[in-house]
């Protein structure tokens, strides 16, 4: 097996699989329709040490304006809060739009912050966009492909990959090793969407 890069080919026995945002690029080796959305963060200025760490925590809001997350004012940086359940498609090639570019950026957060939070709706101190990779029912995909053992694919994370990077990069190490974790993965697999992954001609004619 190779991998082609931009730095050369690279050859193997194994390889994870592991394309993030860009998840769609790999069909029809594996086909599951996992798509881009663009997601947008705002750090607000806030009133008083209310929502200073220590004393406010790291937060999800399930509310009727919809799902919403975020943490409390680390050292005067502003309390972070973003919004889970919202954003737009992006697919990879087209432009990715910097925070501030559509007009929901802002005033989704500020819905949630001046009704639940008014304390922390001071001026936006700063903005970013970021790409969740929302998998069908937004659970982890973790397993060997079931045509080609010898490569694991992992993604659609859904909005909390880096949260648990270490725990995925771990079990995915020892799947690649052929070593069985030792944690139940059928919530994970490949298998449970309808689209489930498709042999890629290539591998399948014995080439790179």
């Amino acid at each position: 097996m190779a991998v082609h890069t931009r730095n050369g080919k690279f050859h193997g026995a194994k390889a994870i699989l592991t394309a993030g945002a860009w998840f769609g690029t790999l069909a029809p080796f594996v086909s599951i329709p996992v798509k881009a959305v663009r997601k947008a963060v705002g750090w607000f200025e806030t009133a008083g040490s209310d929502y200073r760490a220590g004393r406010f925590p790291g937060f999800t809001l399930h509310t009727q304006e919809g799902g919403f997350y975020g943490f409390p004012d680390i050292g005067g940086e502003g309390l972070k809060i973003g919004r889970h359940d919202t954003g737009r498609e992006w697919k990879p090639g087209e432009p990715f739009p910097p925070f501030g570019s559509l007009p929901e950026d802002e005033a989704d957060l500020r819905v949630a912050l001046g009704k639940y939070m008014p304390g922390a709706s001071g001026r936006l101190l700063q903005g970013a966009v970021c790409k969740y990779e929302l998998s069908p029912d937004e659970g982890f995909i973790i397993d060997r492909h079931p045509h080609y053992p010898h490569i694991v694919v992992a993604g659609g994370f859904s909005g909390h990959g880096f949260k648990f990077s270490s725990a995925v990069g771990e079990i995915c190490a020892q799947l690649a090793m052929d070593e069985e974790p030792p944690y139940g993965l059928d919530p994970f697999a490949l298998t449970r969407f309808a689209g489930q992954a498709e042999p890629a001609a290539s591998l399948a004619q014995g080439g790179d």
